[in-house]
């Protein structure tokens, strides 16, 4: 009897370590899914822009792409989401060896998840008239407080038909955790 008593709690022990098992690796399986549809729109993004900068910009040195910022929501009552509700990527844009400012671009501004195609596909926003806007205004707000010999250096940056053909481009889809 007492056999029989252990044996029953040692096999509902092993059910639920299974069934823990089990809701753990799709949760886990989930997330890499999700993370990899972050990375197939993310690199729409840095395609474009990079695409866009080598093309209509002198003074580029290097473009270096930091990766792809996931921001992970945690709920008091239902636990941390799977899913991000901020994703984003930033680029170094780099006029000299160190000197650089940084683009900033959110995976839900340019591109939206097409269901039936199940992947992300690019918006409309994503266009030569709003990345010139991000460009510039981000390019203005790095460049604002420095002094007139730092900005000296930045001169070289600007619209040109010749573009920036020999810029260095550092791709970069690997996923990382916002902290604030």
């Amino acid at each position: 009897m007492a056999k029989l008593k252990h044996k029953k709690i040692i096999g509902f022990l092993l059910l639920l370590v299974l069934m823990g098992t089990g809701f753990g690796g799709k949760v886990y399986m989930d997330k890499r899914k999700l993370e990899k549809e972050y990375q197939q729109g993310i690199e729409l993004i840095q395609s474009y822009v990079t695409d866009y900068l080598v093309k209509n910009y002198a003074g580029i040195k290097k473009i270096e792409w930091q990766g792809i910022g996931v921001e992970y929501r945690n709920s008091p009552i239902l636990g941390p989401s799977l899913f991000g509700n901020y994703v984003n990527s930033k680029a170094k844009i780099f006029v000299s060896q160190d000197k650089y400012f940084t683009l900033r671009f959110t995976l839900n501004d340019e591109t939206e998840y097409d269901d039936n195609l199940k992947k992300y596909v690019k918006l409309d926003s994503l266009n030569p008239e709003n990345t010139e806007f991000s460009i510039r205004s981000d390019f203005e707000n790095a460049t604002y407080d420095l002094s007139s010999h730092e900005k000296k250096i930045f001169e070289k940056f600007g619209v040109a038909a010749e573009g920036s053909k020999n810029a260095k481009v550092v791709y970069n889809l690997k996923i990382h955790e916002l902290k604030y």
